[in-house]
C-alpha cells in the first residue's frame, strides 16, 4: 500500500500588490516633497497640508 503525500505549493510574491504599494509610496513622496499646486488644482487646504508635511519631514520648500 502506498501513502498519499501532498506537496504544498510554493508561494510566490504577489507582484501586483508590491508594484501598487511602491507606486502609492512614490506618489505620496512626490506629493509631499515636490507638488506645488499643479496637480491639486491649487486647493489651499491640500497645499497647506503638503507644505506642513514638508516642514515636518525636513524637505526644503522655501
Amino acid at each position: 500500500m502506498t501513502a498519499l503525500t501532498t506537496v504544498a505549493p510554493e508561494t510566490a510574491p504577489n507582484w501586483g500588490r508590491i508594484a501598487l504599494t511602491l507606486f502609492a509610496l512614490g506618489a505620496l513622496v512626490f506629493l509631499v516633497a515636490f507638488e506645488q499646486g499643479a496637480l491639486t488644482g491649487g486647493a489651499p487646504v491640500l497645499h497647506e497640508a503638503f507644505h506642513d508635511a514638508r516642514h515636518l519631514l525636513g524637505f526644503p520648500c522655501h
